[in-house]
């Protein structure tokens, strides 16, 4: 099993907030993934606090390749946003590499 952490995940982590013991097992455990996007929110601001080490762990953690399903999105979107009002959009790519999520709220 692998677990995809969201950068914001990450974010409280790094303050010591949120869920953090939960994440510390997962790490310890080596369950965890990342993926490109997610370095990419993270990496910036850790260059300039200048947390080279910091960056240099989260680069050796194991990477989950994104894969974004734009035909299928667009299809989704048009068939539910009569009913729906369009609230976020996921991509769970940990279990299923072309399983995409829409959430939508009334």
């Amino acid at each position: 099993m692998s677990v995809l952490v969201d950068s914001s995940i990450w974010v409280d982590y790094f303050r010591g907030k949120g869920n953090a013991d939960a994440l510390e097992l997962l790490i310890e455990e080596n369950l965890i993934v990342v993926n490109d996007l997610i370095l990419a929110e993270l990496v910036p601001p850790l260059l300039v606090r200048k947390e080279k080490h910091l960056i240099s762990l989260l680069r050796e953690i194991k990477r989950q390749t994104l894969s974004i399903q734009w035909d299928e999105i667009i299809h989704l979107f048009g068939k539910w946003r009569k009913r729906y009002w369009y609230s976020r959009l996921y991509h769970c790519s940990k279990c299923h590499p072309r399983e995409t999520a829409i959430v939508f709220k009334r």
